[in-house]
């Protein structure tokens, strides 16, 4: 992808900078950099960026215990050394505003670039009721830390032993658990492990509450 620097403050700016070529930009729209030092900012200025979209790392841990009549589980699942990129377009897991009447994400509402705002790394570049093609550039910009530890299980039952006068025999349990309750990672957007699917629906959160009887 592109090493992107910041978004450009103003015309004089982009006039003094190396011309980069996809299509036009202004001021508020996202700046790159030279790498090769020829001028011109296209493909042959893209490097290497952060990890690979599939993570490198992937791991799980739990313990299961019970005292008496309580048992308690859980368990954590995580990816590590991963990355992906927010999609800034106007296509179905992109994240663009307006495109098909779409609403704003609260990200973009609350922190984007214009005149009165003119915060040159603010989240979103300058709004633009179409796609602005120098912005949607596999870059830095878009690049995020994938990685996540997430806290994919927890149960704990209890199995009374006092039961059996109500005619319930052993094996009998009462439980309460939980399905992805709590997730940790550097990305705060959404839900890390839907990746660039900004507008997509996250990982369900389950609360359960049962019995299991015995006769």
């Amino acid at each position: 992808g592109l090493v992107a620097e910041r978004l450009f403050v103003d015309e004089e700016e982009i006039i003094n900078s190396p011309k980069q070529d996809f299509g036009r930009y202004m001021a508020g729209d996202i700046k790159y950099k030279d790498i090769n030092g020829d001028g011109v900012v296209n493909a042959n200025d893209m490097v290497a960026l952060g990890f690979p979209t599939v993570p490198e790392i992937q791991y799980g841990f739990g313990a299961s215990a019970g005292y008496k009549d309580l048992d308690f589980s859980f368990f954590f699942q995580g990816n590590a050394n991963v990355s992906f990129f927010i999609n800034p377009t106007a296509g179905d897991e992109g994240i663009s505003p307006f495109s098909n009447r779409r609403n704003a994400l609260s990200i973009i509402a609350d922190d984007y670039w214009s005149e009165t705002n003119p915060n040159v790394h603010a989240f979103w570049p300058r709004l633009s009721t179409e796609t602005v093609n120098n912005n949607v550039q596999q870059s830095s910009w878009w690049l995020r830390n994938g990685a996540f530890l997430r806290l994919k299980s927890v149960e704990i039952g209890y199995s009374p032993k006092n039961w059996k006068r109500f005619g319930i025999g052993p094996g009998s349990r009462i439980y309460l658990s939980t399905e992805n309750p709590l997730v940790f990672s550097p990305f705060k957007l959404w839900d890390p492990e839907m990746g660039s699917r900004g507008l997509g629906y996250p990982p369900n959160r389950r609360f359960n509450i049962g019995m299991q009887l015995s006769f």
